[in-house]
């Protein structure tokens, strides 16, 4: 009988297995759970060289899921990237103030140096508008400027970045993506959709391999510490896929990452072997392959998600009353796209926030699915915020599974609807109690960074619905806690094909684990998003925090 290189006792195990198990103590060899339950029960496998860990009282849970976010690109916004987040986010309240933090960075830069920003959110500041050109051009006249909008499918940029770009009236922007004009055919300064932000930011300062390393190592640190044993980058371009093997080579990676690679910004030879989700890229497994990764929209705050409906306010004067947003594909490529995946073998994720964009993409899938029948590979819709009860219906027909953004309900869900959808939409965007029903393993995340990483915040969302300014946003879809916690763990493994060796403390599992100060299933759900995480596991090994 194998014995136990390390013994967990004197806490509160929460095992999220099947039976719902919550047991005092686990065992450990190497990288592998032996066994759950009390010490008693474990002394089988307990001998004098077993390492005894006291967890004094906490709580130990499966390592949480990060299970949509951009981890490396989040250490990089965060971390070089001048703050422009307004609140509840960061402390700006007012174009104003946001225009004094740009010309102070200009000031203190050398003339024709690019100023990039990341977290501007036009609507959730006091002027609920864009700068114009000509105010972009004010606050930094001597520097390109790439102010990042918080939903990451805008861009502003002023006259010196678009000169520097070569975009003129007349240009035409890469597939998927708009340099948008006023009434009269004039540039406005914002870009859309990541082909067009890419495509400027060709123009700007490139990372360094040594930025890169240091974007890493800040996003592993920052997740930890919020419990993330197994995150994600999802939109991986060739530089950033190499940037990961350096990092990871370099010992930076204390997480376990799944990688999805970018259709149109990848080069897919890199990947030899099969398409398998959830096959290791590396032999510890901390580099991970995940589904091949596509945009059909953009974001509702920044009216680029595509809707059936119109939006039920339009800030933006150069946009129609009744705009509805646009799609990245038509539904006849998107379907030509999804299908040649799906026939090679890949999981596919799709990025598609409105009604009409998850419209696209069911029939893409359904299409690639009478084509070639596989209903275990757990096609993924990123998002799903508009989702419809009907859409929600053949997901669970199709074995298709949302991953919700439920924190929306807290950074924007007053302004979803009292601006973006109105109330009635508002009220059951991330539909989770929904698909609750409808029998789906759904998944919760972050979009970091687009909203910090922080699992247990999407938990408190998903329980209590309450908006930022302590409004409730659709109490008959808010979930229990116990689910919402499997949105972060079992789930999780689920939606990457890991269920056999992750999601839950079970024997043979790998031992990842994350320790908190408190039990979530028995404190008020008010305070869940206060827990503190203690440590955090990986293989066995602490990678942050103390036992």
């Amino acid at each position: 009988m194998l014995k136990a290189s390390h013994l967990y006792h004197n806490g509160t195990i929460i095992c999220m297995d099947s039976r719902r198990s919550v047991v005092s103590a686990l065992a450990v060899h190497g990288d592998r759970i032996l066994g759950v339950g009390t010490k008693e029960e474990l002394e089988p496998f307990i001998s004098p060289d077993t390492k005894r860990i006291d967890l004094a009282g906490k709580t130990m849970m499966p390592g949480f899921y990060d299970c949509h976010s951009h981890f490396i690109r989040a250490g990089m916004y965060y971390g070089l990237y001048l703050n422009a987040f307004a609140r509840p986010l960061g402390d700006l309240q007012n174009l104003d103030e946001l225009a004094a933090r740009i010309k102070e960075k200009a000031a203190a830069t050398p003339k024709g140096e690019w100023i990039l920003c990341a977290g501007y959110d036009d609507t959730a500041l006091a002027d609920r508008r864009h700068f114009t050109l000509a105010e972009l051009d004010a606050m930094a006249p001597d520097h390109p400027l790439f102010l990042r909008h918080i939903s990451g499918h805008s861009a502003l940029c002023n006259s010196m970045a678009l000169k520097t770009c070569g975009i003129g009236p007349k240009s035409v922007a890469p597939a998927g993506g708009l340099f948008k004009l006023d009434g009269d055919g004039n540039l406005t300064g914002l870009v859309e959709e990541p082909a067009a932000m890419d495509y400027v930011l060709k123009f700007a300062p490139q990372m360094t391999p040594e930025l890169w390393l240091k974007s890493a190592e800040a996003a592993s640190s920052a997740y930890l510490k919020k419990g993330v044993a197994t995150a994600h980058e999802g939109g991986v371009t060739t530089e950033i896929w190499n940037n990961y093997f350096n990092a990871h080579a370099a010992g930076i990676i204390k997480n376990r990452i799944q990688l999805l690679p970018r259709h149109g910004s990848f080069d897919f030879s890199l990947i030899k072997g099969p398409h398998e989700p959830g096959r290791w890229l590396t032999d510890d497994g901390k580099l991970v392959l995940g589904p091949v990764k596509l945009f059909q929209d953009g974001s509702i705050q920044g009216y680029t998600g595509y809707l059936c409906n119109p939006y039920h306010e339009v800030l933006d004067t150069n946009l129609p009353e009744y705009w509805r947003g646009y799609p990245i594909h038509t539904p006849t490529d998107l379907a030509a796209i999804v299908k040649k995946y799906h026939l090679d073998g890949w999981q596919i994720a799709i990025h598609a926030n409105g009604d009409n964009a998850i419209d696209d993409v069911l029939d893409a899938y359904e299409s690639a699915l009478r084509a070639w029948p596989d209903h275990q590979r757990r096609h993924i819709v990123i998002h799903a915020q508009t989702a419809r009860d009907d859409q929600i219906a053949r997901m669970a027909r199709l074995g298709v599974i949302p991953s919700f953004f439920v924190v929306h309900t807290y950074y924007w869900g007053d302004r979803h609807a009292g601006i973006f959808l109105g109330p009635e939409r508002a009220a059951r965007i991330s539909p989770l109690a929904s698909a609750l029903r409808a029998g789906i393993p759904f998944t919760n995340h972050n979009d970091t960074a687009v909203t910090p990483i922080d699992p247990l915040l999407s938990v408190w969302s998903a329980v209590n619905r309450i908006t930022s300014c302590g409004q409730v946003l659709g109490p008959q879809q808010r979930i229990p806690v116990w689910d919402a916690l499997c949105s972060i763990t079992i789930w999780g493994a689920v939606q990457f094909h890991e269920e056999k060796i992750k999601g839950s403390l079970e024997p043979g599992k790998l031992a990842d684990m994350t320790i908190l100060a408190e039990n979530p299933l028995s404190v008020p759900s008010e305070h869940i998003r206060d827990i503190q995480v203690s440590g955090v596991i990986v293989a066995n090994d602490l990678v942050y925090g103390e036992y």
